[in-house]
């Protein structure tokens, strides 16, 4: 391991103790104001960070070993909630964020460009916001906040449902999904165009731009512009570590020799730490990842049989997405410091999560990526990881290292793709430490509601709208009070999930699971380590209705034809004929469908070969 490790043990350490003492007093302040009668009656300020396919033990307090001072000061000046769930992919989420209502109501049932033929033309499955749903900046911009942001859009195609149309005051966005991160403007696949916006105009972006540093730059200049006799919304939706995994030059280095011992060696370091921080059970069990059979291209085989040059190509790409993350969370603290400073920090509910967990897939994942354009178009060489102009990306070892201990990653409705840790600190949330509370990202918005003093059920510009379906996680927070027992459902490309209580039940399609309901006991495995769907009839009986229902009242269309990710993607190299042979068979193999239909084909086959020898016996 290199030098630069240890001395990653030592700076950011005391720069991050520094801060966590900063904000205790902080806080303490000002609950000491609040109990001498001086409360702060200023309405709340709200700053919401969103990290963009980060996984949910990355962080210093969820027991990772990446360096996040910053973030873990701010953990330590409030709470964690650590059953806080989100959509499987990027969209959904920010649809439920800025507006409550699920993603199905919100417009945004699925991803921009991945509808299939029974999902086109309906307004839930546009992939935008419409205008059927209220956002929180059209609410608070109603009761007299200024609003900003800066970052990630991703649901809104057309003008009317930009930003600036949505109730932001200003806003400097890349309204697509993804991009380079850096001032090129290279599109992330061939499906999607790069573009960005400031308010309503289209703009080129500056040579020295990288997305999480200039995103923070604009934020802090909307702050520094803004009228101080009134309180704000900021909403700072990063791309990092979105792919391209990508860092400016003096990043490249900060984690070199970091990740050389492997995945599994940093999976089992960080469930000791959750372990330990009582983040999960002592004898709950890990569930298997996914396992590629020998025979094809993207196999992998174990850590200790792979040369060097195939470990340092694998560890590469996780020394990058851990630079994109403390990059990230320096750039919180310049933020957090900056309202220190203007004496604002005390009366800001600052949020902080990830839109989902961190991402498995390749470039070739993405819908209309060619291995031909990727190459041509990319450098794809790992002595280039990281720099402009090539698509370093995670895969799916390293992707779930990074969701430890959960199974699976984003895109799929496991606790590896919908869980993430928010962190809350502000004016009435103590330093609690870790809730388990049941939460969703559909109760941000009526938990800001209640903060603000807005009552969606009587306000008029909820007339005729979809309301909240989330509720306010403000009493929970602020005093731990117990939230009323309550399912949380979610539903993308035909995936499902239900949670209650002990149970969590799950519905996977193909490469995933085989589209039977499987059920989890989340109490015991939260790891989904064992499926007692027999075992438990009744559960699933109860959950599959109470998700039947749900799917009727938001307007679940589940797709058809069924979505199917080709397992072509899982490998990014060269593929010839004998390549290209090896995962027909594959798919051939683990495709019911394609299974069923070649079976057919051959049975006629053979019928017509019997068929013909028998009449030429008869002759």
């Amino acid at each position: 391991m290199s030098s630069r490790v240890g001395v990653l043990k030592s700076a950011p350490v005391l720069v991050g103790a520094l801060w966590v003492v900063s904000l205790f007093f902080s806080v303490q302040a000002n609950s000491q104001n609040n109990s001498d009668g001086n409360e702060d009656e200023r309405p709340p300020n709200f700053l919401i960070i969103v990290a963009d396919d980060m996984g949910w033990s990355d962080l210093g307090v969820m027991g990772g070993e990446i360096q996040t001072p910053n973030l873990d000061a701010l953990a330590g000046s409030g709470i964690v909630m650590s059953h806080f769930y989100v959509a499987p992919t990027c969209a959904p989420t920010r649809a439920m964020l800025l507006t409550g209502a699920s993603n199905h109501e919100a417009g945004v049932g699925t991803q921009q460009g991945q509808q299939v033929a029974n999902q086109l033309d309906d307004i839930r499955y546009a992939g935008e916001l419409h205008d059927g749903v209220v956002t929180i900046a059209e609410v608070l911009g109603a009761k007299g906040y200024q609003s900003w942001i800066a970052g990630k859009w991703h649901v809104g195609v057309h003008p009317d449902q930009y930003p600036n149309a949505r109730g932001f005051d200003r806003s400097f966005v890349l309204k697509e999904g993804g991009a380079s991160h850096f001032g090129d403007e290279l599109i992330l696949n061939q499906s999607e165009l790069v573009t960005y916006l400031e308010d309503d105009q289209v703009v080129a972006l500056p040579p020295d731009f990288y997305s999480t540093i200039s995103y923070t730059d604009k934020m802090i200049g909307y702050l520094k512009a803004r009228d101080k006799t009134k309180p704000f919304l900021s909403y700072l939706a990063y791309t990092a570590p979105h792919d391209p995994l990508q860092v400016p030059d003096e990043w490249l280095e900060h984690y070199r020799g970091a990740y050389d011992e492997g995945p599994e060696v940093i999976q089992l370091r960080r469930l000791e730490r959750l372990k330990e921080k009582g983040l999960f059970p002592e004898t709950a069990a890990l569930a298997e990842g996914i396992s590629i059979p020998k025979f094809l291209p993207s196999y992998l085989p174990p850590w200790g049989e792979r040369t060097n040059e195939q470990r340092h190509q694998s560890s590469r790409a996780m020394e990058v997405y851990a630079s994109m993350i403390e990059l990230m969370d320096t750039e919180i603290g310049r933020v957090l410091r900056y309202l220190e400073a203007e004496g604002e920090l005390n009366n800001t509910y600052v949020l902080f999560f990830s839109d989902n967990g961190s991402s498995a897939a390749t470039p070739l994942n993405y819908p209309g990526t060619t291995r031909e354009w990727l190459f041509d178009e990319r450098d794809m060489d790992v002595g280039s990881a990281g720099k402009p102009r090539s698509h370093t990306f995670l895969g799916r070892e390293w992707a779930q290292a990074s969701n430890t201990p959960w199974r699976f990653f984003k895109a799929v409705t496991t606790e590896g793709g919908t869980r993430s840790p928010l962190i809350v600190a502000g004016p009435t949330i103590p330093t609690g430490g870790f809730l388990d509370t049941l939460a969703h990202i559909s109760d941000i918005a009526p938990t800001i509601y209640e903060l603000a003093g807005v009552e969606p059920k009587s306000d008029p510009l909820f007339a005729d709208k979809a309301q909240p379906r989330g509720i306010s996680l403000h009493g929970n927070w602020e005093s731990g009070r117990t939230l009323p027992e309550r399912y949380l459902f979610t539903e993308l490309f035909g995936n499902k999930a239900v949670w209650k209580g002990q149970w969590k039940l799950v519905q996977l399609q193909n490469p995933f699971g085989d589209g039977s309901w499987e059920l989890y006991d989340m109490y015991n495995d939260p790891g989904e380590s064992k499926n007692v769907a027999e075992d438990h009839p009744d559960v699933v009986a109860e959950y599959s209705s109470a998700f039947e229902t749900y799917a009727k009242e938001v307007g679940v269309i589940e797709p058809n034809p069924q979505i199917v990710r080709s397992i072509r993607g899982t490998y990014v190299g060269e593929c010839g004929f004998e390549c290209e042979m090896r995962f027909s068979v594959a798919e051939l193999i683990i495709d019911p469908p394609l299974r069923s239909i070649v079976f057919i084909a051959l049975l006629a086959f053979v019928s017509l070969i019997l068929g013909a020898l028998w009449r030429r016996g008869l002759s």
